[in-house]
């Protein structure tokens, strides 16, 4: 496992409460995570051009597919998300595509205005099937950087 991954990871682990539940199909798994840009390490944000800010959050999806033999590999699609905030603001999150080694993921970032409880809806286009997914997560106020 490269560092960037495993600095992605780590990051997002803290997060898992507040995630999507997972969207599957018989093969494929589409998988969701956001989180304030403050929650990351310095390093790992900087490893994915991130800028950690109170005032902004990053959106992480991945795509699973899982095999006959049990072992699971990220595959690429098409991502489309957007955030819609509690005074029924739509916001459209651009996603770009990272690569590391042989996996893939797909990060964006977004403006919040904390405390705020943003509900998102990811679309997906992968192996020629369309998956869907909504979850909410809550940010609160005065989250600051800390230089970690």
């Amino acid at each position: 496992m490269t560092t960037r991954r495993v600095l992605l990871l780590a990051a997002l682990l803290a997060a898992q409460a507040q995630a999507a539940d997972p969207y599957s199909t018989k093969d494929i798994e589409l998988s969701c995570v956001a989180v304030p840009t403050t929650e990351l390490t310095s390093e790992a944000a900087k490893s994915f051009n991130v800028e950690r800010s109170p005032d902004r959050g990053l959106l992480t999806v991945t795509l699973i597919r899982k095999g006959r033999n049990g072992k699971a590999d990220t595959v690429g699609g098409q991502i489309y998300a957007g955030a819609i905030n509690l005074s029924n603001n739509l916001s459209n999150i651009p996603i770009r595509e990272v690569h590391d080694g042989n996996s893939v993921y797909y990060l964006g970032e977004f403006l919040v205005s904390a405390p705020d409880t943003l509900r998102f809806l990811v679309n997906a286009n992968v192996l020629g099937k369309t998956m869907k997914s909504e979850f909410t997560r809550e940010f609160y106020g005065a989250q600051t950087v800390s230089a970690q």
